[in-house]
């Protein structure tokens, strides 16, 4: 009898508390894309705007990444999760490790990824050296328990900079034949470069190619990681990048465009050879956007290359020589800008879909792009555009964006001392 009576009590217990706790908080209204934004609701970074979304080329990029209403960010060395408020619960890193660049969510591995650089102490005759290291965090979300590191998978390099000149970014995640997931990593200062590949599953580094800056992982999959039809890779995924021969130095360093096998780093193939300020990125699950300088003149070029290292389209850029930079809107259009012209791509063929300035409408200095919308501004201020037909969506949408998903929008604030803030998505 006793034991009938602790259970009812249990019961009466877990219902009362069910009944006291009520429905579960309705999800805020998610726009995709989002064209409109309301006043900041939180901020993230203090300081001046223009130095915390440092450029590089054209488009400003941000330590930033949303993943539904959850904000993670590095800042100072460290890595936060922030809910849209800018409330910010910091990740407890391992000690001597200098965190930078975007973190990367990983939903499907229920974690999130960002990448170190810290010091191998020195011993006897050998100097000390540095290691690139892949923090993979327990994925959670603002609100829940504060997030931790669950696992990390270090690799030296033949470097000897102080961690804090170091920029890491995490460039993508593969799926691989048997299912594994692959993360590129790629670690760089002002004239060092190097990429590590880490099996997730594994946890362990299985390459390390110094000299190459990876910009892209092609693997067929779109960013939720379902295989897009005709997006087939023959031989498996690849990793795209940029490398400067043995001896080289910088982005401005004679360089070629390398891809790389995701597993093995073995190089597949070649291109550009003797360019120089080459960035690649993503410009859709098997293809890529090269930019950069000819060897044998100053003027830019821009081509898009399939996985397999074929040509889809090389883009007219005129006279210009400022290589633009390119972001893929993660479904069917890249958009490019850089020397006061803005343009998007079909993703698939890289065939010309629009470009602006033309009829007397100027181009917007493109800050990124999703779901079919480019963000960016004018002389007029904030802009969406289509990303498909460059026709303007919304002239006066509130904010743009540096970093977008379908709740928030983060960027720089309104003012010169606004830091970058958190927007939410109100159309």
């Amino acid at each position: 009898m006793r034991r009938v009576g602790v259970l009812l009590v249990g019961l009466l217990t877990v219902l009362t508390a069910a009944c006291s706790a009520g429905p579960a908080p309705a999800p805020p209204p998610s726009f995709d894309p989002p064209t409109a934004f309301g006043p900041p609701s939180g901020t993230l970074l203090r300081g001046t705007s223009g130095s915390l979304t440092g450029s590089y080329g054209a488009r400003p990029e941000l330590p930033v990444a949303l993943d539904g209403t959850t904000v993670w960010f590095t800042d100072s060395g460290g890595l936060s999760r922030a809910d849209s408020t800018g409330v910010a619960a910091a990740v407890p890193v391992p000690p001597g490790r200098w965190v930078s660049g975007a973190p990367r969510p990983v939903p499907g591995a229920g974690l999130v990824l960002a990448g170190s650089s810290s010091v191998v102490p020195g011993s006897g005759t050998t100097p000390p050296g540095l290691a690139v290291e892949l923090l993979a965090v327990a994925r959670s979300r603002a609100g829940e328990p504060d997030p931790t590191v669950a696992w990390t998978a270090a690799a030296p390099v033949p470097w000897t900079e102080n961690p804090r000149s170091v920029r890491t970014a995490v460039v993508g995640v593969a799926a691989v034949g048997d299912g594994r997931r692959v993360a590129v990593l790629t670690a760089s200062t002002s004239t060092r470069r190097s990429t590590v590949a880490v099996d997730l599953d594994a946890r362990r580094v299985l390459w390390v190619a110094d000299g190459v800056l990876a910009g892209a992982v092609l693997d067929g999959r779109d960013p939720d990681g379902a295989p897009v039809a005709g997006a087939t890779l023959a031989g498996g995924p690849v990793v795209v990048g940029a490398a400067v021969p043995p001896g080289g130095g910088g982005g401005y360093s004679p360089s070629e465009t390398v891809g790389l096998d995701v597993v093995t780093g073995a190089r597949r193939w070649a291109a550009d050879g003797g360019s120089t300020a080459l960035s690649v990125h993503r410009a859709g699950p098997a293809t890529v956007t090269v930019a950069g300088r000819r060897p044998t003149s100053a003027k830019a070029f821009l081509t898009v290359y399939d996985a397999g290292g074929g040509s889809r389209n090389a883009v007219d850029l005129g006279t210009a020589t400022a290589p633009p930079e390119c972001a893929w809107d993660e479904a069917a259009t890249t958009v490019c800008s850089g020397s006061n012209r803005a343009f998007g791509l079909d993703a698939p063929t890289g065939a010309l879909l629009w470009s602006l300035p033309a009829g007397g409408r100027v181009a917007p200095a493109v800050t990124t792009a999703w779901h079919g919308a480019v963000y960016g501004t004018t002389v007029n201020g904030p802009v969406v555009v289509d990303a498909r037909t460059g026709r303007d969506r919304n002239a006066a949408p509130g904010a743009a964006p540096v970093v977008v998903n379908a709740y928030l929008g983060v960027g720089a604030g309104p003012g010169l001392l606004s830091g970058v803030v958190v927007t939410p998505a109100t159309g």
